[in-house]
């Protein structure tokens, strides 16, 4: 069976988070994913673990570094950057997530390859990208979502009639800019590997992908508003995205749980009243000021009457958007996350039966599966330079020196 990227061989020189999150992506689809690594990065096996005996293993690893090879080579030294220009020769792609800069000083920058390998598409995926002024600041990803607006926007809802509230933002449960940058990063790239099919010359190209722009791309509703605010005269925008109105608001229950609303279309918000026995609220969807207040505190009143099971009962044959709010525990439960077969399971050679999460890609005649676990740091070296022509006698020499 032919992946749809079976036939591309992309270096990966990323690190933490994103980049191998965009790399898992291609390695998926079915590219030959080499990892060249640093085994004294004191970050490259990060917690939790599997452990059994002696053996342990990331479990973050486990599902960010599947279907991928790995070769430990030392860039800082000449001999290594050697054999690297060797194994880009018949490359398609390098990743990169360094601080700008740090690739030119080890000279393994795209102009470099790019005289090497004319195909090479070169993407380098950084917190602030390759120019303005924060393109050598140190970031992570709450400082990206913190500048782009989405944090500010991830409070608590401010209350009508309240005086001095504090609405401090709160720190989101998953790295929207880092795993949103490895999303657009992977695009980025696939869009580069068509568009060189497509040209004459065959010449590959650079990316640049920040994950503040990224971030930022993700607010089309908030750009939306603000970009209108001073052409609606009379009219004040506002964005009922994000929890300021009662049909897009989290509920609890009487037994202490949650429900996500998000009956936003009317006809979503009158199955809403119906099932709470709130007729009278029908009409009050777009209620203001102290009136919408009194429409949070009723249907919240509501809601605090049945347990979540009970809610989901009366609500299982109305179309009203409602839905529980799952720890991911409890998520990996779900009837429709196990229907679309989105955790499997992997027979591990020391840990015995590990667990990891399927792409969410689904195609009717290639799926996609995980061909092979997480590689350990260096795993593939000795079998990469042979391939490369390197004698079992000339390995033995590049690890004494420390180039491997």
């Amino acid at each position: 069976m032919s992946l749809p990227l079976s036939n591309i061989k992309i270096i990966d020189l990323s690190r933490m988070l994103p980049g191998p999150y965009c790399s898992m992506i291609l390695a998926d689809l079915g590219a030959e994913v080499i990892r060249v690594e640093n085994p004294k990065f004191p970050y490259a096996n990060p917690p939790p673990f599997y452990q059994v005996g002696r053996h342990r293993l990331s479990a973050f690893n486990a599902i960010l570094m599947r279907n991928k090879k790995s070769i430990s080579l030392n860039l800082k030294k000449k001999e290594g950057r050697e054999i690297f220009y060797t194994i880009v020769k018949d490359a398609d792609v390098i990743l990169e997530t360094f601080r700008p800069g740090v690739v030119q000083d080890l000279q393994i920058d795209y102009n470099k390859i790019a005289t090497i390998n004319k195909k090479i598409i070169y993407c380098s995926l950084s917190g602030y990208g390759q120019s303005g002024p924060y393109r050598r600041v140190a970031g992570h990803d709450l400082n990206y979502v913190g500048l782009c607006g989405i944090l500010d926007l991830n409070r608590k809802r401010k209350k009508y009639g309240q005086k001095n509230q504090q609405r401090k933002p709160i720190v989101p449960g998953i790295q929207a800019a880092d795993l949103g940058g490895g999303m657009i990063a992977a695009i980025g790239i696939l869009g580069a590997i068509i568009e060189r099919n497509k040209n004459p010359q065959q010449e590959g190209q650079y990316i640049d992908v920040a994950m503040l722009d990224c971030s930022f791309s993700f607010m089309p509703m908030a750009a939306a508003f603000h970009f209108c605010k001073d052409k609606c005269g009379a009219i004040q925008p506002e964005n009922p995205l994000h929890g300021s109105v009662p049909y897009y608001q989290i509920y609890k229950t009487k037994d202490g749980k949650y429900v996500s609303v998000g009956a936003i279309e009317m006809k979503f918000w009158h199955q809403l009243c119906e099932g709470l026995n709130r007729e009278d609220l029908k009409l009050k969807q777009g209620a203001k000021e102290a009136e919408r207040e009194w429409v949070f505190t009723e249907i919240q009143n509501e809601f605090l009457k049945k347990t979540l099971d009970e809610w989901m009962d009366v609500f299982k044959d109305r179309d009203a958007c409602i839905r529980p709010i799952k720890t991911f525990g409890e998520a990996c439960e779900d009837s429709q996350i196990q229907a679309r077969e989105m955790v499997v399971s992997q027979k591990h050679p020391k840990i015995g039966e590990i667990k990891n999460v399927a792409s969410p890609i689904k195609y009717s005649r290639t799926p996609l599966q995980i061909r092979s676990l997480a590689p350990k740091v260096g795993q593939h070296t000795k079998e990469i330079l042979l391939h490369l022509g390197y004698s079992k006698l000339d390995i033995k020499e590049l690890k004494r020196n420390g180039i491997i």
